[in-house]
């Protein structure tokens, strides 16, 4: 059976609550009703909301209105995006055995807007580096007043000191007040050896060392911080993220991992509160699945940037023989933009990787920002095996009767842990033909 929860295009691209946000936010009510009722008659799943049992769905009458009257957590309480977001609530909780409670979420319908699209954060948009923000920034103006050791003045952006407009707001949330604490209620008194959290959107850090590029690049990263390749998902949530990875490790909830999509790519790795030059601590997983069919980030990328750039060495990489175009941005996001300067140079792994940065990312043990395919999880007393399948660019339609070929399997292996543990992860099997630096 397929267990669904909901993302954005359900209702709008980059949603939040009852707004769309195509070209600028405004409200819709009316079609996040109408969205929700669509997915409630399409969509076998034992919900809750405007519905009369399971058969029928009865949508509220609803204008399309400011929305206004926020709370702490960014949710606001005007009556027609109450009754919008309210008409159906599909977090809920499965179990299967002893081994596996799968806790779901809504990442949309409750969120806060996201810092980055907030009108006044267009001081702080990073030009010339495709998909990327500052991730200080980001921290910073996400956090508000709650931001760890004190909301700054200013904010050094460009070499200016540009005052923090959010100093005095409080912290964004994905989930809204009342979902996480159901949330957190559900990790907390799990019997089941294993949490997994059907998370829509990704946890794990997609990031890279843009401060870092070599002299002779003509290009200027704004800030000495990373680059977060988007901010849509939790990476532009950092404060509430925060708080949940540092909860897990205060309430000594362990052998929870995140199962996620959204991103278009495979990812495997370990979640922790902060960062390099931050304080790594892992307390849970994640593991990301590629699309489908849906574009890759890699593909995107690929379509929209010559390779004679000064940057497309950080996103795309020609071997030297003249093959098929590489994701370089797996190398970017695991070793750093230098090591992908020095591949460029070279053609050489070694060469690259006598150059990477340890600190971008320690928590990931696996990026294809290019993978399409889908992913098999097995729980058992002792580990979580997630095994990703991945299947050539779907452009061609398949031959003969073996259907679409493998282009390759990995599969990594998350043991058990105990409080005051803490995670890790290791790759047990790999198969096929191996992406750019996937073998590292």
């Amino acid at each position: 059976p397929f267990i669904c929860v909901w993302d954005n295009h359900e209702f709008s691209n980059r949603c939040w609550q009852s707004q769309i946000n195509y070209d600028g936010s405004r409200p819709a009510q009316s079609l996040k009703a109408a969205a929700n009722q669509a997915w409630f008659e399409y969509i076998p799943a034992r919900v809750r909301g405007a519905t009369q049992g399971l058969e029928r769905f009865l949508p509220p009458a609803v204008q399309d209105a400011p929305l206004t009257d926020f709370d702490a957590d960014g949710l606001s309480h005007q009556a027609d995006n109450q009754a919008a977001i309210n008409s159906l609530l599909i977090n809920r909780a499965l179990r299967w055995g002893a081994n596996v409670e799968l806790i779901l979420t809504d990442n949309r319908s409750f969120r806060s807007q996201a810092a980055a699209e907030r009108a006044d954060a267009a001081p702080f948009a990073v030009s010339g580096f495709p998909w990327y923000a500052d991730q200080t920034a980001i921290e910073i103006l996400d956090a508000g007043r709650a931001m760890p050791g004190g909301a700054p003045e200013t904010i050094r952006f460009n070499a200016q000191d540009l005052p923090n407009p959010r100093r005095d707001h409080p912290p964004g949330s994905m989930l809204g007040a009342r979902q996480k604490l159901w949330l957190k209620e559900r990790l907390t008194h799990s019997t089941a050896r294993w949490k997994l959290w059907g998370n829509s959107v990704g946890m794990l850090h997609r990031r890279t060392d843009w401060q870092n590029l070599p002299e002779d690049i003509n290009a200027v990263w704004p800030t000495e911080g990373y680059g977060l390749y988007g901010t849509d998902d939790w990476c532009g949530y950092p404060a509430e993220r925060r708080e949940l990875l540092n909860f897990l490790e205060a309430q000594g909830v362990t052998n929870v991992a995140a199962l996620a999509g959204d991103r278009h790519s495979f990812f495997a790795g370990l979640l922790s509160p902060d960062l390099p030059p931050g304080d790594y601590r892992p307390t849970a997983a994640e593991f990301v699945v590629g699309s489908i069919s849906t574009p890759s980030s890699f593909e995107a990328a690929e379509a929209v940037l010559p390779l004679d750039r000064p940057l497309s060495p950080a996103y795309l990489h020609r071997p030297v023989d003249g093959g098929a175009v590489q994701p370089a941005m797996n190398l970017a996001i695991r070793r750093g933009v230098r090591a992908c300067y020095a591949l460029k140079a070279s053609g050489r792994i070694e060469e690259a990787l006598a150059v990477s940065n340890p600190h971008v990312a320690p928590h990931l043990a696996f990026a294809d920002l290019g993978g399409h395919g889908y992913a098999l999880v097995v729980a058992d007393h002792d580990a979580l095996e997630v095994e990703f399948v991945a299947t050539p660019r779907p452009v061609h339609p398949p031959q003969g009767p073996e259907g679409i070929p493998l282009a390759y399997r990995v599969t990594h292996r998350l043991p058990a842990w105990s409080p005051g543990e803490q995670p890790r992860l290791e790759r047990v099997r790999q198969d096929g033909v191996a992406p750019l630096i996937l073998d590292i």
